[in-house]
């Protein structure tokens, strides 16, 4: 079944949302956004978190020592990795994977690397990531806009084999076409929002078409 991640969650009512439809992962985000959410509101709200849900922590060039320690204290269970070199050149792919090394030497926590999508040979190059996990993204995450997903299979076509979470720009109406480049997982924020704030009405409603189109029974 294709695994569902909710990010930016911040408030409460957000996790009891997500408590009651049990997604496989929700995001907490340590980026200067409208998501953000400090290391102290983190631990609250994991402890508020049912125990099968995986919390993922999101960062852009945070210090790798800043991340281990919410690894460490249980704040987070997965780093999710995000660059704001929006072109990722040879250079820069060298030096993400060096980064994401030090945190696979020093943690187990499994590392998703974030990739600005803009070209299927952006998308090629990660072929031979240290990663975990791949997230195909627009070039500004979290800014729900949708990059051009026949990059996808552009790529598959020149040999690229890897599994990865499609985020950016996903929402209940587009779900579907989402679903056919066969992701691993499918990773929304914005798509989950009203007004500003995750609205829970999407929220199950994402989680009831994904369960759905799995084959099995809706929420």
């Amino acid at each position: 079944m294709v695994k569902l991640k909710m990010c930016g969650l911040w408030r409460e009512e957000d996790i009891a949302c997500a408590n009651a439809l049990m997604p496989d992962y929700i995001g907490f985000v340590f980026v200067k956004s409208l998501r953000q959410v400090s290391a102290e509101q983190a631990k609250h709200l994991k402890s508020l978190l049912h125990p099968q849900i995986q919390a993922v922590g999101v960062f852009v060039d945070m210090p790798l020592e800043q991340i281990i320690k919410l690894v460490e204290s249980s704040v987070i269970d997965v780093v999710q990795l995000h660059d704001s070199h929006l072109c990722e050149s040879e250079e820069i792919f060298a030096q993400r994977e060096a980064r994401i090394h030090f945190l696979q030497s020093r943690t187990k926590a499994p590392i998703f690397k974030a990739i600005a999508a803009t070209s299927a040979r952006a998308i090629l190059l990660q072929e031979q990531s240290c990663a975990d996990m791949l997230l195909l993204d627009n070039a500004k995450g979290g800014s729900g806009e949708q990059f051009a997903w026949e990059y996808i299979e552009q790529a598959r076509a020149q040999g690229f084999r890897r599994d990865f979470f499609l985020a950016g720009g996903i929402n209940a109406s587009n779900l579907p076409k989402a679903l056919s480049f066969k992701p691993y997982g499918i990773d929304l924020s914005k798509g989950l929002e009203s007004n500003g704030q995750k609205d829970c009405q999407k929220m199950r409603e994402i989680t009831a078409a994904i369960k759905s189109w799995a084959g099995t029974p809706r929420f």
